[in-house]
């Protein structure tokens, strides 16, 4: 079931790049210069990674807050999200979900294998390193590895997409999101996250929107839902803030 499972969200991230890349091929007139620079149309997602590593110099934090409701009750929670650029290519990411609930925070070296189309389309490889920060059985770091890609229609839409292996417990995680720009404030979002393990496959879906309150700042709006029965809490209540640098 985990083979199976692994293939089939391997083959899902696959289709949709192909299918983005045909359609952007039929669609897209030739880049002027705003489609060029294509990242100051769109907005970050709201959890997930950016597939590409940020230029040298570049940086962004996302700070998160969060209520959330399982079996027990509610309980509120907040996440830190980093994302720089350190060296041609190379960038790092260092993210929490959630400090009171997540025992573990990731820090992530991300490298660019390709590029084409003034970075539109990219796949990334990374590896990630699962640091505890919370109460677990063991202070063991976990080593994860995995690949990334991208695939943007500026300036109509812009996909980021992930997944990574961790041998240690022998599963994996998945993530992707598509932000769409409505307009120079407004950027609706539609991500999907989960895990797949040996007992089962998770699944989240979050909508949001996100406002574009400055040049380089943003607020924005969510609620994360379980839609499979592997899960580790029922639904969040997201509130975002975004800056970059």
């Amino acid at each position: 079931m985990f083979k199976k499972n692994l293939v089939i969200i391997l083959l899902a991230l696959t289709g949709m790049v192909f299918f983005s890349s045909r359609l952007a091929a039929q669609t897209l007139k030739p880049e002027s210069s705003a489609q060029k620079e294509h990242g100051d149309l769109f907005v970050h997602p709201f959890f997930s990674h950016m597939a590409l590593a940020d230029p040298v110099g570049e940086a962004s934090f996302r700070f998160t807050g969060m209520q959330m409701r399982d079996e027990t009750g509610t309980s509120t929670d907040f996440g830190l999200h980093i994302e720089a650029g350190i060296l041609p290519r190379l960038g790092i990411h260092i993210r929490s979900d959630a400090f009171k609930h997540e025992p573990y925070a990731e820090v992530m070296l991300m490298y660019n294998v390709f590029t084409a189309r003034h970075e539109n389309f990219g796949v990334s490889v990374f590896g990630q390193a699962s640091i505890p920060t919370g109460s677990v059985a063991t202070n063991t770091y976990k080593g994860l590895f995995g690949v990334g890609i991208k695939e943007a229609l500026p300036p109509v839409v812009v996909f980021n997409g992930d997944i990574h292996y961790n041998p240690e417990d022998n599963m994996a995680e998945y993530e992707g999101s598509f932000v769409f720009r409505a307009s120079d404030l407004l950027y609706p979002i539609v991500e999907a996250r989960g895990e797949i393990t040996k007992t089962g496959t998770s699944l989240y879906i979050l909508p949001a929107l996100k406002f574009r309150i400055h040049e380089n700042q943003t607020i924005g709006t969510g609620f994360q839902i379980a839609v499979s029965n592997e899960r580790e809490y029922d639904a969040e209540v997201l509130l975002q803030y975004g800056i970059e640098f």
